[in-house]
């Protein structure tokens, strides 16, 4: 989606932000020993609700609810965006969305 919105300026903000989740999503430093930072950090990014939803049905966990609906807020967001800023970019360019053609 980034690389739409954005352009090239979209494949240098995936690659910080898959650095991001890395280190903020428990995986690789667990949050006990990440800063509140990291931790803000961590709650807008996919990757931690996958890696807690992961180890809630590894390790046996009480809920998957949070995680899930959280994962599906995400996914919502970003395909309105996504949609919103094809439209956007077809109307500019006169004509329709190229994912939408008229019969």
């Amino acid at each position: 989606m980034f690389i739409t919105v954005f352009g090239n300026a979209g494949m240098i903000f995936n690659i910080i932000s898959l650095s991001l989740q890395l280190v903020s999503s428990g995986v690789i430093v667990p949050h006990e020993m990440l800063s509140k930072t990291y931790e803000t950090i961590g709650e807008l990014f996919p990757a931690t609700y996958a890696a807690n939803g992961y180890y809630t049905i590894i390790f046996r966990g009480v809920s998957l609810e949070k995680n899930i609906i959280s994962l599906l807020v995400i996914i919502l967001v970003t395909q309105l965006v996504a949609m919103i800023t094809v439209s956007i970019k077809g109307i500019v360019k006169g004509r329709r969305s190229s994912v939408v053609k008229e019969v």
